[in-house]
């Protein structure tokens, strides 16, 4: 191969390059302009188009130099030699050496092919195109399955399957469906008679006749009549009407009345309000910072209008106990009125003027377009009064379940920080030697607060003080001088004892579920108590007085809490009450008071027996009996309307079928969709407390309780 030759080559292996480059950047634009499809043809086209202008213009593939090609070449293919660059050189320029290495390795770029890595950035671009393509037609077909499903969830199966019947005489009908302003939604139109539409949306029909006619109405389920205005011709008919109410209405054509049409309307769902941030009772311990951070996240369904932190401080004990009402904004914007909302807000307690004792109660209200208000639970945080921990009140004025031995946990704080402020001017071993007797203070004032939960006393050996405070009541479980004699053999009188033989296998020790008549919440703080004691103990114990303070400090917050409930407030639910109305106060009218309680559920039971003997009359008819009384069916019928005025989607197919079936129109289909709508109000009865059945013959454990229970042997 000449110069000239190896030249070309290098030049052909240029050309590759930039042609798979200009590839590599059409695949990338390709794949930025897929998704942009899916909001139109135009914005894809020109979002491809930008990104492809964007990307040659930053890369310029064209000006690629055949330098940076034969140090590919040099690179990539060992057996060059290093020497690629030489073919670039005119043949004249080369020396004897240079001449020589080019007749080396010329056969070599002759037969020189290119590698797979080499098209590895361009198949990369094609993977990354292809995902982008079928992540975009995936995308679009499962937005297409979810709009063409009915909006409301009531809808079923029958109503999709059960084409409209419209009276004839009517060309067709064009209903423009337009929602509230607040909504921001379009308006839309359809052709179909049966309505599902956000609540409150106006509703324009248009129907259009073949003729001139002379009167055409609606008439809705509430007995309302909505009359249509012709235009000149009488052949277009229009009304508008805004819809409240979910229900049905029907085509009344010169007198002729058409089959039931839905009106489903989708409520105005109110604000959802997520707190992550803080826990439902915060309790800021000494030392701790005094800023609390809220954070929540906010979402309606058509945009949230405002949202505020609602705050009450509550400070003060007993009768004296103050609150103070007052509401912050969140720094968001909310004039967007965006559908979801990511708020914060940092309370700095002590700028809002709580001191230790005080306690602090907030909400979050949230409005949304439609004005509507939801507020979520109350949050508590308290600040708790280390001093108060201290006082002696609790020993004059305690309720009944308040333990007697607290104040050794606040004389167990107080030598723990004595000790921790002598700690320099006494040695190593007295204070380790303290620190540990510290501990066994400690350990005996949790033994004696174990009694209240039934936890049996333990020994410790080398301690005589706790087998003092424990020996007197420390049984070891040691039974034997009930059942035994002096030398260790059982008495064969008492051969069949009941009362020995339970004294014998039994632990007549209270355990600590059951002993004590404390309610759980009572039980659950005592366990805690018991918890931080263990954990102060265990420090005493390792001479680390300073790590206990914490846990004995918590100990003794917990026994003051036990102790005394001195402010309990009640704001803990989100709940809004009806407004009182000041003018019908104290006036004692009494006359609109009845046992409504009673008359709903002597209906409710009426509307049960109607549909069951409805039931049964359609299994006559379908069984072929014609002499089936119409009583039945007419209640049910009534049942249905009622049913269909709220849920139109769930009961309106049923509602029809009924009604041909009362006419004797009705088909075996008619029958079953009548049934199916019938079986939907019926509800499982509740369950009812009973006798569980008695066994027919008694088991092992039954004979040997009886047993014991006689005296047998």
């Amino acid at each position: 191969m000449s110069n000239v030759n190896g030249h070309m080559k290098i030049a052909d292996i240029r050309a590759r390059w930039v042609r798979s480059q200009l590839w590599r950047y059409v695949l990338l634009s390709m794949a930025l302009a897929a998704p942009l499809a899916l909001l139109g043809v135009m914005p894809a086209l020109i979002g491809g188009v930008l990104a492809l202008v964007a990307q040659l213009w930053w890369h310029q593939p064209w000006r690629l130099p055949e330098e940076e090609v034969v140090r590919y070449l040099n690179q990539a293919f060992p057996e060059l030699e290093e020497s690629a660059a030489l073919f670039l050189k005119p043949a004249a320029d080369h020396h004897l050496l240079e001449t020589l290495q080019v007749g080396k390795i010329a056969p070599v770029l002759e037969k020189l092919s290119l590698p797979r890595t080499f098209y590895k950035p361009l198949r990369q671009a094609a993977m990354t195109a292809l995902f982008m393509i079928l992540f975009t037609l995936g995308w679009y077909a499962l937005n297409t399955r979810i709009t063409s499903l009915p909006v409301s969830p009531a809808n079923t199966n029958a109503q999709t399957n059960h084409p409209e019947k419209v009276l004839p005489g009517i060309n067709g009908a064009q209903i423009t469906l337009q929602p509230p302003a607040y909504m921001r939604r379009p308006a839309r139109t359809q052709s179909a008679f049966n309505i599902t539409a956000p609540d409150s949306s106006l509703v324009k029909w248009e129907l259009h006749t073949n003729n001139q006619v002379q009167e055409l109405a609606l008439v809705f389920n509430d007995s309302t009549w909505l009359t249509l205005q012709p235009d000149a011709a009488h052949t277009t008919w229009t009304a508008t009407r805004t819809i409240r109410k979910s229900g049905f209405y029907q085509v009344s054509l010169n007198g002729h009345l058409s089959e039931l049409y839905q009106l489903q309307l989708i409520p105005d769902q109110l604000p959802v309000i997520r707190i992550t941030s803080p826990q439902p009772y915060t309790t800021i311990e000494f030392g701790q910072s005094t800023k609390v951070n809220v954070q929540a996240t906010l979402s309606d369904d058509y945009g949230v209008r405002n949202a505020l932190i609602a705050l009450t401080i509550a400070s003060g004990s007993g009768e004296a106990v103050r609150f103070k009402d007052q509401e912050l904004p969140f720094e968001n914007n909310f004039s967007a009125q965006l559908t979801q909302y990511q708020v914060s807000k940092t309370l700095n307690l002590s700028a809002m003027g709580l001191k230790p004792g005080d306690e602090l109660y907030f909400h979050i209200r949230v409005t949304d377009t439609r004005r509507q208000e939801n507020r979520s639970d109350v949050y508590i945080v308290t600040l708790p009064d280390t001093a108060q921990l201290f006082s002696m009140e609790g020993l004059v004025t305690g309720v009944a379940f308040k333990p007697e031995y607290f104040r050794s946990q606040r004389q167990i704080i107080l030598d723990a920080e004595q000790l921790l402020r002598e700690k320099d001017s006494i040695g190593k071993e007295k204070f380790n030697s303290r620190s540990n007797d510290l501990g066994t203070d400690q350990k005996l004032l949790r033994l004696r607060y174990g009694k209240f939960l039934g936890e049996e006393s333990e020994s410790n050996i080398g301690d005589p003080r706790v087998a003092a405070e424990a020996g007197h009541d420390d049984h070891d479980h040691d039974h034997d001088h009930h059942g035994k004699e002096e030398g260790g053999v059982v008495d064969p009188k008492d051969f069949g004892n009941a009362a020995k033989v339970l004294d014998e296998f039994t632990d007549k020790h209270d355990n600590a579920e059951d002993a004590t008549f404390f309610d759980p919440e009572i039980k659950k703080q005592l366990k805690a108590t018991l918890t931080e004691m263990w954990k102060s103990e265990l420090q005493l114990r390792l001479y680390k007085p300073q790590e206990a303070l914490p846990f004995a400090y918590k100990a003794l917050r917990l026994l003051k809490d036990l102790q005394q409930q001195s402010r309990v407030y009640v704001a803990k639910t989100g709940v809004k009450t009806t407004p009182l109305k000041p003018e019908k106060r104290l006036t004692g009218e009494q006359d609109k008071i009845s046992p409504r309680q009673q008359k709903e559920t002597i209906a409710y039971q009426d509307q049960l027996l109607a549909v069951r003997q409805a039931l049964a009359a359609l299994d006559a008819i379908k069984a072929g009996d014609t002499n089936v009384s119409t009583v039945a069916l007419r209640d049910a019928q009534q049942v249905l309307t009622t049913q269909a005025a709220t849920t139109p989607a769930l009961y309106l197919p049923a509602l029809e079928a009924m009604r041909r079936i009362q006419m004797h129109k009705g088909t075996d289909k008619d029958i079953r969709t009548a049934q199916q709508g019938l079986q939907k109000i019926l509800k499982a009865p509740p369950l009812q407390p009973q006798s569980a059945p008695a066994s027919v013959s008694p088991s092992l454990p039954q004979h040997y309780f009886h047993n014991l229970k006689t005296g047998r042997p």
